[in-house]
């Protein structure tokens, strides 16, 4: 698929005039000189600059983000409501994507991928002033500082791109050509790590505070911001495999370079008014009387527990073939972030699939004031950081290396789920402790996390798409014949796998 463009520097602004003729794409830019009269000196600049990353962190929580839709893709979460294509992609059995400019729920990714292109060329237009010397030291930062702060920013944009569709646009700030490709999602997810390759190597050179309204009210020194740099880079990286093949092909030894300089600290950016963070994807998943927790985490917790929710709502696969009322687990973490309810309000013509008697309730002080209320969230644990380095360690022929973060005793897996340790030499089962500690301690984190393990695995329903179009209304600007992600599984854009749980219980098979 090609574009032709008479000239580009920055791209796919919304709001910016575009004429389609043919396969030809001419494009005025009418956001950038305004942009750029707006931008008027250093100040205006680093001000602007401080708002992406609050812009990036928003597109990834909203509520029309994927997020809350690949929860129960992954089965991780479950909710039989519309709220933003949830209930069209975790019907049983799987369906395609419906990509049409028509679909009343297409903006769950056309808001992500518009987001984040505006991000993109907003950084684009201050590396373009940096390059040309027009900005001066303000803040505290100096000019070079900036560039790194825009590297970062884009780096986990870019990053993103590729995690979640299967191709998009690679634009870069100086970039002067005539032709422009949709890249495929290997290539987007690489330019994502460049981008974040060359905002590490910046920051390690630097000496410079972060102001905190940038990052939601928590304050970051140089050395910090390269932290949660690698961290970023170590998810996405990981997170980018379409399945089992791709994941046990993916560079370990730059996973654990990455992950051993990444974060020490929890990066929980305070949510709601004061600094205009949001994770409203969250408050939903959460909410009373909206999503719960799937079965398949309660039976990891309990293995005893039914891992689904019987087809006709009454056959259990108990012993006595009654409802289990709530579970039981060694893992202290059931009873301090699951709530047990008995009754459920969805509708059971939608499937009771979709039934559970769990929901999630760690981060309940988010809806202690209606929606927010000044509240920091975690976006970035230090745990995931760490189950990153374990597995890193793992596949790279480290087993006790790995068993001593797991059981660290100022882990997660210790500090909260008060669970012994794992005494082991099974590769097997130090990664399935792995995956146990993402699926338990990081719901409700970062964009995807379950749906991107799962789908690593081979885990991901069988029929599930494993990333998404670019979205019908791109595709018709630029004059690109609409296609979607449907059909056969293959393995490669939809899931030809499954998962069956601890119980014997499997998916279904189609």
């Amino acid at each position: 698929m090609k574009v032709y463009l008479v000239k580009i520097t920055f791209i796919l602004l919304v709001t910016g005039i575009v004429h389609v003729s043919c396969n030809n794409l001419e494009v005025e830019n009418l956001n950038k000189p305004d942009l750029l009269k707006a931008l008027s000196n250093s100040e205006d600049v680093y001000n602007y600059a401080g708002s992406l990353f609050k812009n990036l962190h928003n597109a990834l929580h909203e509520y029309e983000s994927p997020m809350l839709a690949m929860g129960g893709m992954a089965d991780q979460t479950t909710c039989s409501w519309g709220t933003a294509s949830l209930y069209d992609l975790s019907k049983e059995p799987r369906r395609g994507f419906n990509n049409s400019v028509n679909y009343p729920y297409r903006y769950f990714i056309e808001g992500l991928w518009e987001n984040c292109y505006e991000i993109i060329t907003d950084a684009n237009i201050i590396l373009e002033l940096l390059n040309n010397s027009e900005v001066q030291e303000n803040k505290g930062m100096k000019p070079v500082d900036l560039k790194a702060w825009c590297y970062f920013i884009t780096g986990i944009a870019y990053g993103y791109l590729g995690l979640v569709f299967d191709q998009a646009h690679i634009v870069h700030w100086d970039s002067e050509i005539d032709e422009l490709e949709l890249s495929p999602w290997q290539d987007v997810v690489d330019t994502g790590l460049v981008y974040l390759d060359e905002s590490i190597l910046l920051l390690q050179n630097q000496s410079f505070n972060i102001p905190p309204e940038w990052m939601g009210g928590v304050p970051f020194t140089n050395e910090e911001l390269s932290e949660l740099a690698n961290s970023y880079a170590a998810r996405i990286l990981v997170s980018s495999s379409r399945n089992k093949k791709h994941n046990e092909a993916t560079n370990w030894n730059q996973v654990l370079k990455y992950a051993r300089n990444g974060i020490q600290t929890d990066f929980s950016p305070v949510i709601g008014d004061a600094f205009d963070f949001y994770v409203y994807s969250t408050i939903y998943q959460i909410y009373p009387g909206w999503g719960r927790i799937d079965h398949r985490i309660i039976n990891l917790m309990d293995p005893d527990y039914p891992s689904r929710w019987p087809d006709d709502g009454l056959s259990w696969n108990t012993p006595d073939g009654s409802d289990p009322g709530p579970a039981k687990s060694k893992d202290a973490r059931l009873e301090t972030d699951f709530e047990f309810l008995t009754d459920n309000n969805y509708r059971p013509e939608r499937g009771y699939y979709f039934f559970s008697h769990y929901r999630y309730k760690r981060y309940d002080d988010l809806i202690g004031n209606v929606w927010y209320g000044d509240k920091p969230q975690p976006d970035f644990l230090v745990w995931e950081n760490e189950i990153l380095k374990a597995e890193a360690l793992l596949r790279t022929g480290i087993l006790n290396g790995a068993l001593d973060i797991i059981n660290n005793p100022e882990g997660a897996r210790k500090i909260r789920g008060h669970l012994p340790d794992l005494i082991t030499s099974n590769y097997d089962e130090v990664l399935w402790a792995i995956f146990y500690e993402r699926d338990i301690e990081l719901i409700n984190t970062g964009l995807g996390i379950g749906y991107f393990d799962m789908r690593r695995r081979d885990q991901l329903q069988r029929g599930t798409i494993l990333h998404f179009p670019v979205p019908a209304a791109e595709l018709a600007k630029m004059n690109i014949e609409n296609y979607t992600i449907e059909g056969s599984p293959d393995g490669e854009n939809i899931s030809k796998g499954s998962w069956t749980g601890l119980d014997g219980l499997t998916s279904p098979l189609w």
